[in-house]
Order: C-alpha cells, then sequence, then structure tokens
C-alpha cells in the first residue's frame, strides 16, 4: 500500500482502489496532485479503478476558479473508473452543504450514476465493496488504508469508523 501526502491531502492507493483523505480545500494544485495519483493508478490497472474521496470539515470545496480543474480531472478518470465517491465526514451541517454541491455539479457533469455520496465512511467502503474487481483489496485492507491517512494527516482525533 502506497501513502502519498501532499499540502493537506493524501492518497492511499491498494490494488486498483484509491482513497482521497482531503484535510484541506480543494484547490488548483491539490486537486492536480490527487489527478495524477488517479491517472497514475488508471495506468496500471487499465481495466478500471473505484475511488473515495474523505473530506473533513476543514477541506472547503472548490471555488469558481477550481470548478475548471474538476472538470477536467474528472473527464480524465471518470471514463475508467467504475465507481467514485464522496464522503462528507463532519456535522450533519457540513454533510448538507457538501450533498448540494455535488449534486448540482454532477447534474451538470452529467456523472451522478458513476459518482455518489456516501453518509459515512463505512458506507463509501460498502459501496466500494460492491464494485469489487479481482484486484480489489480486502475491506480490512480498506480500513487500514483509511486509518493511515488520518495518520499521515496527524488527524486521528476524528477517525470516523469504530
Amino acid at each position: 500500500m502506497q501513502v502519498q501526502v501532499f499540502d493537506g491531502v493524501a492518497t492511499a492507493a491498494a490494488g486498483d482502489v484509491m482513497l482521497v483523505l482531503w484535510q484541506s480545500g480543494a484547490k488548483a494544485a491539490r486537486i492536480r496532485w490527487v489527478n495524477e495519483r488517479a491517472l497514475a493508478l488508471i495506468a496500471k490497472y487499465p481495466q478500471g479503478i473505484a475511488a473515495a474521496q474523505f473530506l473533513l470539515p476543514s477541506a472547503t470545496p472548490p471555488g469558481l476558479g477550481e470548478v475548471g480543474e474538476v472538470r477536467v480531472a474528472l473527464r480524465a478518470i471518470a471514463p475508467h473508473a467504475r465507481r467514485l465517491i464522496v464522503v462528507p465526514l463532519g456535522s450533519a451541517t457540513w454533510q448538507s452543504v457538501v450533498r448540494g454541491v455535488m449534486r448540482a455539479g454532477l447534474a451538470l457533469l452529467g456523472q451522478s450514476e458513476r459518482i455518489k455520496v456516501a453518509a459515512s465512511a463505512s458506507e463509501a467502503l460498502l459501496l466500494l465493496d460492491e464494485m469489487a474487481s479481482g484486484n480489489s483489496p480486502a475491506r480490512s485492507d480498506l480500513d487500514g488504508a483509511l486509518r493511515m491517512l488520518f495518520r499521515a494527516l496527524g488527524d486521528d482525533a476524528t477517525w470516523p469508523l469504530s
């Protein structure tokens, strides 16, 4: 398992599954960095990947200036993704904000079937299990990868799984 960290965002790749933990806002450089990690995984598994992004309350949504970066990333990744999941972690208010932004954006981009918003980290991992391939890790490995991301960003205090 490979964990990489860049300025408030961390990724872990296990088999053909990528987990992303956003601690900081979705700024252009961070979006590009995550996109590069996803494209590298796609190059390794051209038959397709699955991914889940976990958003801490400190991870502000992309602003108008970053929307273009998000579009570029989705155009590159979506055709090669079995499933992309977004998980807002935190208060009900934060989750509502993220859900609203995601619904509007996904409808405009035509990606509402491939990209899902999960209510919890547990639900996201179940959704990944549903889309597993022969190259996908076991659920316990995904739990471990997610914990490694929290540790890498020094955010163990907000661990979402019991």
